[in-house]
């Protein structure tokens, strides 16, 4: 390779990640419902069993919520009763699923 082909390939890359940004930099946010999400509905906008979505939450891998115990938030492998709080908008920055209350939930797995 040239000195010139690998200077025409470098702003190559350079125009296509601008590109991107500029993509990136203008994508809002979509509405999501005010009805709190379950581990159950969460694993099925996903469509990851409800065991992965407790384990990633506990052990950090699917960071789109918190476990609680008693109040406080816990991780790990951790053996009592644990509360999960999962955040609609964390799900659609990982996976880009957007939570949009039960109803929509059940119509869409009854097409």
């Amino acid at each position: 390779m040239t000195v010139e082909e690998f200077i025409q390939k470098a702003i190559s890359a350079e125009e296509l990640l601008n590109e991107m940004a500029r993509k990136l930099s203008s994508t809002q946010m979509p509405e999501f419902s005010s009805e709190p999400i379950g581990v159950e509905d969460a694993s099925k906008l996903i469509g990851i069993p409800e065991t992965s979505i407790r384990a990633g939450i506990l052990n950090g891998w699917l960071p789109i919520g918190v476990a609680l115990h008693n109040g406080k938030q816990v991780s790990g492998s951790y053996r009592g009763r644990v509360s999960f709080i999962i955040y609609p908008k964390k799900i659609w920055e990982l996976t880009g699923h957007v939570w949009r209350g039960k109803e929509k939930l059940r119509c869409s797995e009854n097409p």
